[in-house]
């Protein structure tokens, strides 16, 4: 028999939070060079500007990106949930094994209503559109991935496990 092997790669737009934190940093990084060139000018030194310069291009470099995608590799009943930031760094953030999921069904799914209140691991587009959340027991207990799965996905989890997955 030939294994099952599909994936999924999509973009995801950022959260909020994350849009809030770089506008935050970049203010912050402006503020501190207008404070390094305000010291220098009245304590006539540039080792004050170049300290608020290096201080500015650190937190310009650990600004956290917006260009954010997720890929979900699914094979022989396992499914990695990878995260790539700019195109090139890429991390795999979970590994699940469909021995271990007890269900994967739609977000507003009533067969997820008993799960609600574990905690929710979030690769999904974050955009509207057709999410879906595994359940499985991780390392704490039972947990949630929410993603958007296409249907090729849907259908090899379908193939390996048809009882876990709720198309409604």
């Amino acid at each position: 028999m030939e294994p099952l092997y599909c994936e999924t790669y999509l973009r995801a737009n950022p959260d909020a939070k994350r849009k809030a934190l770089r506008a935050l940093l970049i203010a912050l990084a402006v503020f501190i060079l207008a404070f390094g060139f305000v010291m220098m000018m009245n304590m006539r030194t540039y080792l004050v500007l170049a300290v608020m310069a290096i201080i500015a291009g650190i937190i310009i470099f650990l600004l956290p990106t917006t260009q954010i995608a997720y890929e979900y590799i699914f094979v022989d009943g396992q499914i990695d949930f990878d995260r790539i930031l700019k195109g090139e760094k890429r991390k795999t953030m979970k590994r699940i094994d469909m021995e271990k999921v007890e269900v994967v069904a739609p977000e507003k799914s009533h067969a997820l209503d008993a799960y609600r209140q574990n905690p929710v691991f979030d690769y999904s587009s974050g955009m509207e559109g057709d999410h879906y959340i595994a359940i499985f027991t991780g390392e704490k207990g039972l947990e949630q991935v929410k993603f958007t799965p296409d249907q090729k996905m849907l259908d090899a989890i379908g193939t390996k496990s048809p009882s876990k997955l709720k198309r409604q």
